[in-house]
C-alpha cells in the first residue's frame, strides 16, 4: 500500500510539472489506486463522431464472459486532445510506476519508446493477427515482440469539393495549395514527411531504416527548402491550422483539404456540406503520392493491477465488430481486414464493402438527424483507405521519436522562415535527434 501510494504520488508530481510547461494543458493525472476494481483506459479526446470510443466501452460494460461472468467494470479518461500532451502525461505516470492506468492508447510511433522503457506488458497469446493490416499489427512490435494491438489506422487522405477536379500529382497538389496542418505540433511532422517522400526523398525517415546524413542533407532538406516557396504563399495559412482547423477552412469554402479519415464522418454530419437528401458536396480520395502510416495502439500498462482484465479489454476493443462499428458509426478507419469485408487474400479496394451506422447497430438514427454517412459513402472512403494503405509509409521507429519529431519540426519551420543553417547543420542535428540527443537546429 506504501508503494502504491508513493508511485501514485510521483505521478501526480510527474504531470504537475508538465501542467507547468503548459499551464492550460487538460492535465487530468490520477493518483495511483493499486486495489481499485475497475479498469482505466486512458488516451486522447475521443474525435470520433458521437464518441464512439466511449460507446464501447459502454457495451462493454454491460456485456458478459461467454460463460456469463460479468466484464470487469472499465471506464475512459481523455487526457488531451493534442497528441504531445497525450504523450507527456501517459508517459509521465509510466515513468512514476504508478497504478493510474490499465490501458493505454497510444500513438503508434510510441512503440519503441514505451517498451524499451519497460512501460508496457507483452502479449503472448494474441491471436487472429492475420486479420489485422500487417503494417499497422508492426507498428506495435518492438525488436520482435508484440507490445500494442491496433485499435485504428489513419492515413492521409485528399478532400475536395464536389465540381473540383483533384491533383493526381503532388507537385500539382502542392502547387494549388490545400489545407495542411502546419502548426508547431505532430502535424507538421506528418505533413512535411509526406512533402519529403514524394519529393525526392520516398525512403528516408521512414521504418527501421538507418537515415545516414547524407540522404538528409541531399535529399531531405532540399524537399523542404523547395517546400518553403508554398509556405509562404499557397500554403500560408496553414501554418495555423491543426486538423480541426483544416476542416472549418474547407467547409468554408477551400477546394481541397488533406486529413485523416474522420473528418469524413465530421464533413457529412455537417449541414454546409450537405445538398438535398443525403447527397454530399464534397468526395475523398488517396493523397497523390505517400502518406504518413497514422493510427492508434492499445497497450497494457506493465504496472496495471489487472492485466488479464486488461487483455481481456483491448482483445474486445480491437475486434472485429468493435472496429465495424469505430468505421460505420464514428469515422475511424479500421486496422482489420475483416471490418471492412476484406480478408488478407482478397483485399483490393473494389472488394471493400461497409453498412451505415443503423444498419450496423439495427438503431435507427433519431428523428431529425441524418443517418449519414450512408452505405454508398461509407464504401467511398473505405475504399480511399485501403488504396492509401498500399501508398502508406510509418514515421522513423525509434525509441527516441519524441525527440526527433520535436527537432525535425524545430527544423522545419527554421528553414520556412529563412533563419536555419544549411543542409549539412539539417543532417547532423537531425542525425542528432534521431539517437536521442535533442538539438535546437
Amino acid at each position: 500500500m506504501l508503494l502504491c501510494a508513493s508511485v501514485g504520488a510521483l505521478a501526480v508530481l510527474a504531470a504537475g510539472f508538465v501542467s507547468q510547461i503548459h499551464p492550460s494543458a487538460p492535465y487530468h493525472a490520477l493518483a495511483g489506486d493499486c486495489g481499485r476494481d475497475d479498469l482505466v483506459v486512458a488516451g486522447g479526446t475521443d474525435v470520433s463522431l458521437k464518441a464512439q470510443r466511449r460507446a464501447l466501452i459502454k457495451q462493454w460494460n454491460a456485456s458478459s464472459y461467454p460463460d456469463g461472468r460479468p466484464h470487469r467494470h472499465a471506464r475512459l479518461v481523455e487526457v488531451s486532445d493534442s497528441t504531445d500532451l497525450q504523450h507527456s502525461q501517459l508517459a509521465a505516470v509510466e515513468q512514476s510506476g504508478g497504478c493510474a492506468y490499465d490501458v493505454l492508447i497510444m500513438d503508434n510511433t510510441w512503440t519503441a519508446q514505451f517498451a524499451q522503457a519497460g512501460y508496457l506488458r507483452k502479449f503472448t497469446n494474441l491471436s487472429d493477427t492475420a486479420d489485422f493490416i500487417p503494417a499497422a499489427l508492426r507498428t506495435g512490435q518492438w525488436r520482435g515482440a508484440q507490445y500494442a494491438v491496433p485499435f485504428n489506422v489513419d492515413v492521409g487522405l485528399l478532400y475536395y469539393h464536389e465540381g473540383t477536379t483533384p491533383p493526381t500529382t503532388w507537385s500539382d497538389l502542392v502547387e494549388q495549395g490545400y489545407d495542411a496542418q502546419l502548426a508547431d505540433y505532430e502535424g507538421l511532422t506528418v505533413n512535411v514527411l509526406e512533402d519529403v517522400w514524394n519529393d525526392g526523398a520516398a525512403h528516408v525517415l521512414t521504418g527501421n531504416a538507418r537515415t545516414d546524413e547524407k540522404a538528409l542533407s541531399s535529399r531531405v532538406y532540399p524537399a523542404i527548402r523547395r517546400l518553403t516557396a508554398r509556405v509562404q504563399t499557397s500554403l500560408k495559412t496553414s501554418r495555423q491550422y491543426q486538423e480541426q482547423d483544416a476542416i472549418t477552412a474547407f467547409a468554408n469554402g477551400d477546394k481541397l483539404m488533406r486529413n485523416w479519415p474522420y473528418a469524413f464522418s465530421a464533413l457529412a454530419t455537417e449541414p454546409r456540406m450537405r445538398a438535398s437528401g443525403d447527397r454530399l458536396l464534397f468526395h475523398v480520395a488517396p493523397l497523390p503520392g505517400h502518406t504518413v502510416l497514422g493510427g492508434q495502439n492499445l497497450a497494457i500498462s506493465a504496472h496495471s493491477p489487472s492485466p488479464g482484465a486488461s487483455a481481456d479489454l483491448v482483445r474486445y476493443l480491437s475486434g472485429t465488430a468493435a472496429q465495424r462499428q469505430l468505421f460505420s458509426c464514428g469515422g475511424f478507419a479500421p486496422a482489420r481486414y475483416s471490418a471492412l469485408g476484406l480478408t488478407p487474400a482478397e483485399r483490393s479496394p473494389a472488394d471493400v464493402q461497409a453498412r451505415s451506422c443503423s444498419a450496423l447497430t439495427g438503431r435507427p438514427p433519431a428523428p431529425g438527424d441524418p443517418d449519414l454517412p450512408n452505405q454508398q459513402q461509407l464504401t467511398e472512403l473505405g475504399q480511399a483507405v485501403v488504396t492509401a494503405l498500399g501508398r502508406a509509409l510509418p514515421r522513423p521507429e525509434t525509441e527516441h521519436y519524441p525527440t526527433f519529431s520535436a527537432t525535425f519540426r524545430e527544423c522545419s519551420n527554421k528553414i520556412f522562415d529563412g533563419t536555419a543553417g544549411g543542409a549539412d547543420s539539417f543532417a547532423h542535428d537531425v542525425a542528432k535527434a534521431l539517437n536521442g540527443r535533442p538539438s535546437s537546429c
